[in-house]
């Protein structure tokens, strides 16, 4: 679980930060307007956004496999 915590939070970081260059240039330049780290921020962001899409459903398979033994062990948090 650990572990795809940690891939969920480096997909998030990936993809916030692949940003900052592109806001770098447009706050030191208003009137730049530089495609190619423009292309770049996009194709870096949609990497990023994979990479934590993957470690957020390794998370939800986790959790769902706690509850189901939860709920198998018959644990009275769990019934319904």
């Amino acid at each position: 679980m650990r572990n795809s915590l940690i891939v969920l939070a480096v997909g998030l970081l990936i993809a916030v930060g692949s940003w900052a260059p592109l806001m770098i240039v447009e706050a030191s330049d208003p009137q730049a307007m530089p495609v190619g780290l423009g292309l770049f921020t996009f194709a870096v962001s949609f990497i990023g956004g994979v990479i934590a899409l993957v470690g957020f459903v390794r998370v939800m398979i986790h959790g769902s496999r706690i509850v189901r033994a939860r709920i198998e062990a018959r644990d009275e948090q769990y019934r319904w």
